[in-house]
């Protein structure tokens, strides 16, 4: 029987193995857990033995497991002398290469590429920095930053973007909240109620998108400043402090208190996501990254 197993399944399973925790290790290789799961799955599936336990106390190895995490890391060892040896003979030996993110979207709709550069590239460093698109689109600018995922629209002068993804928005609301019992909402239902908003200046030109619908819709926000991690964010909004608009990814973060509805608006007030990067770049990893990601869009069907 011939079995497949690349070279991701494995780095997954000693991921997981060393941080006794799927949680640990998705935080480790900048991923969500669902596809580290999969990942895992596959893995097991494909050599027809289960590897970890996933009991209540932590995640454990199985004998199985423990026999084969030595033989795994020693093939990841030999893999990347391998290709170390390829890219050094090739002239690209290594670098530094940095990657932004807005934390606008929640992480499982950001293309899982970590990994795949890491193999790749693996005399690389790299490095991966949460900003507001305008940070990120600034600092891309000033040579900070080799490539980011921002939200769009957004101005971004000198800078060059591939829009990815579009997402509708969806309210986030408490959910004792009278809009709450509602199957769908609209901006009518939301008048008078406080709404988290993000500042202007984390992307000017998504803001006044925004304000320029309200206005047309005759709804006037009551603004409260939103914070910038989305975690305090859902909290604010189950202890009923307010609510928010939100891209619908971000449904994936579940917190007791907080209901999500579809907006009637969501459509018209969409954010997109797009991958940013410096119209001319020194840096060779560059158009390998590019290329993960597009291949990684294609393969979830969201390009476009």
């Amino acid at each position: 029987m011939t079995v497949h197993i690349d070279l991701r399944h494995l780095r997954y399973f000693v991921a997981v193995a060393e941080e006794y925790s799927f949680r640990g290790a998705a935080e480790r290789l900048h991923i969500s857990q669902p596809p580290l799961s999969r990942q895992i799955r596959q893995l097991e599936e494909e050599l027809g033995v289960e590897l970890l336990d996933r009991g209540k106390s932590g995640t454990q190895l199985t004998p199985a497991g423990a026999a084969f995490l030595p033989a795994a890391r020693k093939t990841l060892d030999q893999a990347e002398k391998a290709i170390k040896a390829a890219q050094s003979a090739g002239g690209c030996a290594g670098g530094h290469f940095v990657l932004g993110y807005t934390p606008a979207f929640d992480r499982s709709a950001i293309p899982d590429v970590f990994d795949g550069f890491r193999n790749r590239f693996p005399g690389w460093r790299l490095s991966v920095k949460s900003r507001h698109s305008n940070s990120l689109i600034r600092d891309i600018r000033n040579g900070a930053m080799d490539a980011a995922f921002v939200g769009w629209p957004i101005r971004a002068e000198g800078v060059t973007l591939e829009v990815l993804r579009e997402e509708p928005v969806v309210a986030a609301l408490p959910a004792a909240s009278k809009a709450a019992r509602k199957r769908h909402v609209a901006l009518a239902d939301l008048r008078g109620e406080r709404m988290f908003r993000f500042e202007r200046q984390w992307n000017p030109l998504l803001f006044d998108r925004w304000e320029a619908h309200f206005e047309h819709a005759g709804y006037e926000p009551v603004n409260a400043p939103q914070p910038p991690d989305h975690h305090i964010l859902l909290g604010l909004i189950a202890a009923g402090r307010g609510f928010a608009l939100i891209p619908a990814s971000l449904q994936n973060t579940r917190r007791t208190g907080v209901v999500f509805r579809p907006l009637q608006e969501g459509a018209e007030l969409s954010i997109g996501m797009a991958l940013a990067y410096p119209e001319r770049s020194p840096s060779p990893a560059l158009e390998g990254f590019m290329k993960l990601v597009r291949t990684e869009m294609k393969k979830h069907r969201v390009v476009g």
